[in-house]
């Protein structure tokens, strides 16, 4: 792997070793100027996933003096950042052959035309759909060195199937590619490493580095748990009937316009990947987005406990970035029965953010379709649960909670957030120098 920024831990601040300079620093994207000029169905999709306000019915440009968010279900996001297309995840809770609850289908997706893509971590619920989308339009994929990997087995699958080449409009060509980025080492510790990701780099310096999944851990008495239970509302299944799924059954004939896009996990399932936009010039707008929380206290996640040393470190890289004005962040945690959000309020404390835009919510350990309401509840109990200090973690007073902007499915779907980074919300001082220490 390339490393474009390699990050150097010591009793002070965050600081780096260049490999290259600023200027070096070249853009790894989808090319084309402006990824739909005059083609109908790239103007569709832009104007359904960011609004036909803020695209032009001519050319298919995204508006350039604006940061657009478009929740695609679970922890997946479209977004335009001053006019570049990007997808955080891919994965679409209940894709269906034909709009339904999901309210869009995968040629959406691949109609966007992304300049890139990226992958917090690469379990089937933010990975799927990646490969495919990808081989369609050129973007190149962002991840973990191991869940590229899966990227590569998740091509050869498609071009060999048989469901996916039956349709011209599916079919990948036999001579498509996958140009998949690695993001920090394979098997590197979380928070070791500290990257600057290729992408618009004219528009928005990008930092990544790997942090650690979501698990149980066993109660930690010093925070109460979030005594509240997960209610899926019992009126969905019959608002929202189902259709027919896009991924066809194990057994049986498939249906018209079925195919399986998804992912084939590996070694990357786990590995997760934070991801800190820093926009350029203006108030410097920055935001982050991650799609879980691991246990911070204890320095574990999903794949291994490495101890407090290393949660601590990642505490550290964390309250090292540019000061954070909006999080796209995990509201779902495998830690939820025995810790609550606990590990999700840790995460905020670290880079306290002005926003908080949650993600997660259509699935996982304790989240379902139709469950966002009482996350919401569980979240602000858990807020106040851990606004007073404890042994060994200091607390998270009020006065520094963010401003939350709660999703609830399907009606946020495909409705667009809007921010600008000339908005004086933004304006900071003491970005400065930090932006300079991670940017140039």
């Amino acid at each position: 792997m390339k490393k474009w920024l390699a990050a150097t831990l010591g009793a002070g601040a965050l600081s780096f070793n260049l490999a290259a300079s600023a200027s070096e620093i070249s853009d790894i994207v989808n090319t084309c100027s402006t990824c739909g000029s005059n083609i109908p169905q790239v103007i569709r999709a832009r104007q359904m996933v960011f609004g036909l306000e803020n695209v032009d019915a001519t050319t298919g440009v995204v508006a350039p003096e604006k940061v657009l968010f478009s929740w695609l279900t679970n922890a997946s996001f479209a977004a335009s950042v001053q006019g570049h297309v990007i997808l955080l995840d891919t994965y679409v809770t209940r894709l269906e052959v034909a709009p339904g609850r999901t309210p869009f289908v995968i040629a959406d997706l691949v109609n966007l035309k992304p300049e890139a893509i990226l992958i917090g971590h690469g379990h089937f619920d933010h990975a799927d759909n990646a490969a495919y989308i990808a081989a369609h339009t050129g973007a190149p994929i962002f991840a973990s060195t191991e869940t590229c990997d899966a990227m590569q087995t998740d091509l050869a699958r498609l071009k060999a199937d048989p469901l996916v080449s039956a349709n011209a409009a599916t079919k990948i060509p036999s001579n498509a590619a996958i140009k998949c980025v690695p993001v920090t080492s394979s098997g590197s510790t979380p928070a070791a490493e500290v990257v600057r990701v290729p992408v618009f780099d004219q528009v928005a310096c990008v930092v990544a580095f790997r942090h650690m999944h979501s698990v149980a851990v066993p109660p930690d008495s010093t925070f109460l748990p979030t005594p509240v239970q997960i209610i899926v509302d019992p009126r969905d299944a019959a608002l929202f009937p189902a259709g027919t799924p896009l991924t066809p059954a194990r057994t049986g004939t498939p249906k018209p316009g079925q195919m399986d896009l998804t992912t084939a996990q590996g070694a990357g399932a786990v590995i997760s990947i934070w991801y800190h936009f820093v926009m350029r010039g203006g108030n410097n707008l920055t935001f982050a987005w991650h799609n879980t929380a691991g246990a911070l206290k204890e320095g574990c996640g999903a794949d291994k406990c490495w101890g407090p040393a290393v949660g601590q470190n990642i505490v550290h890289v964390l309250q090292s970035l540019p000061p954070t004005d909006i999080e796209l962040g995990t509201a779902s945690s495998g830690n939820f029965t025995n810790n609550g959000l606990r590990d999700l309020i840790m995460y905020q404390q670290a880079v306290k953010p002005k926003v908080y835009i949650p993600n997660h919510l259509t699935s996982g350990t304790a989240t379902r379709e139709a469950s966002s309401l009482s996350v919401y509840v569980g979240y602000l109990q858990q807020l106040e649960n851990m606004e007073n200090p404890a042994a060994g973690w200091p607390g998270f007073p009020s006065a520094q909670w963010p401003d939350v902007r709660w999703l609830v499915d399907p009606t946020d779907y495909l409705r667009p957030m809007e921010f600008r980074n000339t908005d004086a919300a933004w304006k900071n001082p003491a970005k400065a120098a930090v932006i300079q220490n991670f940017c140039g």
